[in-house]
């Protein structure tokens, strides 16, 4: 029977391990289950977006069925995005008490129940509670969980992991829309809201596979026993402050100019992320589209989209431009063709349209993450997405009622892109800040290495200049004493 040493047994006290240099370490970065929770995050994006995205296929039908105005109906799907952002920050802050995988099987049942209970369509209250409330707070926590497991397990393919991760949208958009528009033509939108609410049960399987990333530190091993223990100590001080510090929303991210700049982007970009896809369907309908038709176009939206984020996480993970100057570019493009989007009055015209703001809209979705982990760091991923998310919750209350006004007024769903294009090309403003900011530090910490170089150099050069001043003193000493021998 072994007996356990004192160095052991101050090992068991700590989380690190020591370990040899020759013994295998788990590495979960870029691989291995990582791929797993990759696919979970794949199917819970997915099936969290589906119906909100789809939205405008229930439109017009709630519309008819409460005889009401298009800015009343707009309120649902506005409370189920801003609830969606604003449940993302309490998420932010419980999912390293309650873990990753439990807070998205609770986003899944609160999706289920939000659409089941949703379905009974008492009045619009109750669907504001239910199909708004209780399903943006059970998507918020899903996605939230999902995307900050994948941020975790990748690293080096971090801006490709989340192309994919968020490419979950596109193709249940693609499949779920006219699957809905299906459901609604073969019984009622009350039914088809009991059938999709079982869909979404399938979030709690996919949470339940979202096991926790377990980030490993090792204390190199030193000839001196103090050494080893100082260390030891330091590490595991270190990761107990990192667990403190990331239980909790890090309110100092208030204080930078560039993550104020950055809060700013995230409540003006909704204008235009999220109002189109609102008013798509009805806008077609509204100039005389089928509604089969209409619902293709979200269809066509969808697989543009997926071929934007599936590029555009390739194309910035080979590094060749900076992110936040690729997201500047992707969001003045995306904010002129929704400018544009009015001019479109056939169904050909309407197809390509809605292909190519599909296109830009997944350059900016795929993005979003990789700025934010860009301008702020990893460690602040979580505080920072679960604060953007939050102020990003006026931009989901004002758009769709603004829009809906606006229809209310005009009669027309064509002028809900004006305002949806003006609010992008606001946001894409915010983002040249942020630009400036990164510069000017980049070049004050090269400017600083410049600066320790020279002077190590200089100390250096003094070094080897007293060195051979004192060898050239030695020298003639030795040779003052070689004459004195000589001579005497």
């Amino acid at each position: 029977m072994e007996v356990a040493t004192s160095e052991e047994l101050e090992a068991a006290d700590c989380p690190i391990k020591e370990q040899d240099n020759s013994a295998p370490t788990q590495k979960y970065s870029d691989g291995g289950y990582g791929w797993v929770v990759l696919a979970s995050c794949f199917i819970t994006t997915g099936l969290t977006s589906s119906f909100v995205r789809s939205f405008g296929i229930f439109f017009l039908d709630i519309q008819k069925y409460f005889e009401t105005l298009a800015f009343k109906v707009s309120w649902i799907n506005a409370i189920t995005v801003a609830v969606f952002h604003l449940s993302s920050l309490l998420a932010s802050a419980l999912h390293l008490k309650l873990s990753h995988r439990v807070i998205a099987m609770i986003g899944g049942i609160l999706s289920m129940l939000g659409l089941l209970l949703g379905s009974f369509a008492f009045s619009l209250n109750w669907m504001y509670f239910t199909t708004g409330f209780l399903l943006g707070l059970g998507n918020g926590f899903a996605w939230i969980s999902s995307v900050s497991l994948i941020n975790q397990y990748f690293t080096d393919r971090r801006p490709l992991a989340n192309a994919l991760s968020s490419a979950g949208e596109c193709v249940f958009l693609f499949i779920l829309t006219p699957f809905h528009q299906w459901l609604i033509d073969s019984m009622s939108w009350q039914q088809a809201l009991m059938i999709i609410s079982g869909i979404h049960l399938n979030i709690c399987v996919c949470g339940a596979l979202m096991r926790p990333y377990h980030l490993q530190k090792k204390c190199q091993n030193s000839a001196s026993s103090f050494a080893a223990t100082f260390r030891k100590d330091s590490c595991c001080k270190s990761l107990e402050h990192e667990k403190i510090s990331a239980s909790f929303i890090d309110l100092t991210l208030l204080k930078q100019p560039k993550f104020i700049c950055m809060i700013f982007f995230g409540v003006f970009s909704v204008l235009g992320l999220f109002i189109p896809l609102i008013y798509l369907v009805p806008h077609a309908q509204d100039i005389g589209i089928e509604d089969l038709k209409a619902a293709l176009l979200m269809s066509c939206w969808s697989v543009a989209d997926l071929i934007g984020r599936l590029g555009c996480g390739w194309f910035a993970n080979l590094r060749l431009l900076k992110s936040i100057r690729l997201a500047v570019i992707m969001t003045t493009a995306l904010s002129v063709i929704l400018l544009l989007f009015p001019l479109a009055k056939n169904y050909t015209s309407l197809v390509i349209f809605s292909c190519v703001c599909g296109f830009f809209v997944g350059t900016t979705m795929a993005l979003l993450v990789t700025l934010i982990t860009d301008v702020l760091g990893a460690n602040k991923l979580s505080s920072a997405l679960g604060l953007i998310m939050f102020f990003r919750t006026i931009g989901c209350l004002i758009g769709p009622p603004l829009a809906g006004l606006l229809v209310d007024w005009t009669g027309v769903y064509s002028t809900t892109f004006f305002l949806a294009g003006g609010g992008m090309l606001i946001a894409s403003c915010f983002l040249i800040p942020i630009d400036y900011y990164l510069t000017c530090g980049q070049n004050s910490i090269q400017d600083t290495g410049r600066e320790m170089e020279t002077f190590i150099s200089q100390g250096q050069s003094q070094e080897e200049a007293e060195k051979e001043k004192l060898g050239s003193d030695r020298t003639e000493d030795s040779a003052s004493e070689l004459t004195n021998a000589v001579s005497e």
